[in-house]
């Protein structure tokens, strides 16, 4: 069973439970999802991150507890506290970033990654290396509370739109909150190239280190 934290402090079980939700529906995999606490509007910046990362690891302890759970992913594209965590827990952990840009890196050349910070996520650009085409996001969705407004999808459409004519290859989010709104089956209506979802990837990184069997 995989634990998924996320770094979005919610009591809303449909939100909570999404990344989850959506893993069991494509891959059939068992999950279990906690949050951090007191991070209402996620991960936007580096003081944000910093604040998280002590909470992702003692969070991360505690689920490694759980003998049901025979890895850990951490559910943010910023992949915060991953090594840290790795080194305080005994079972693998993931991070959604590191995965989003290796599935990428298997169907594109040219990586246009979109996103709602200003820079996108240092580690996730490191793994795409010379794949890396571009990051845009919207100055209209900067917190992942943002992507609930009824313009988000076709804002981002936008955006999406104009790193495909600047050359990209594939699109490659940079938001789990994206995930949250269901916004590759939006995409995937409107454009041509593949599109990676990074709780699809952490989806399929679970299923390649031979857990969930």
């Amino acid at each position: 069973m995989l634990g998924i934290i996320r770094v979005l402090t919610t009591k809303q079980e449909t939100i909570l439970q999404e990344h989850g939700k959506r893993m069991k529906e494509i891959f059939q995999i068992d999950s279990i999802t906690k949050c951090i606490p007191d991070q209402p509007n996620g991960i936007y910046s580096d003081e944000s991150e910093i604040l998280a990362n002590p909470k992702i690891v003692r969070l991360a302890q505690q689920m490694a507890q759980d003998e049901q759970i025979d890895a850990i992913t951490i559910s943010c594209a910023a992949d915060p506290a991953l090594d840290e965590a790795n080194e305080a827990v005994d079972i693998p952990v993931l991070g959604a970033g590191v995965c989003g840009a290796h599935a990428a890196c298997m169907v594109g050349n040219h990586v246009g990654i979109i996103g709602i910070t200003e820079e996108p996520p240092a580690r996730m650009k490191n793994e795409l290396g010379e794949r890396f085409h571009s990051y845009t996001f919207s100055p209209k969705l900067r917190k992942t509370t943002d992507l609930f407004s009824d313009k988000a999808k076709t804002e981002l459409l936008q955006v999406v739109n104009n790193t495909i004519q600047s050359g990209a290859d594939v699109i490659l989010f940079a938001c789990t909150g994206f995930s949250t709104i269901r916004l590759k089956d939006y995409f995937v209506q409107h454009i041509d190239v593949p599109v990676i979802d990074l709780v699809e990837a952490q989806g399929i990184a679970y299923q390649l280190i031979g857990k969930g069997e």
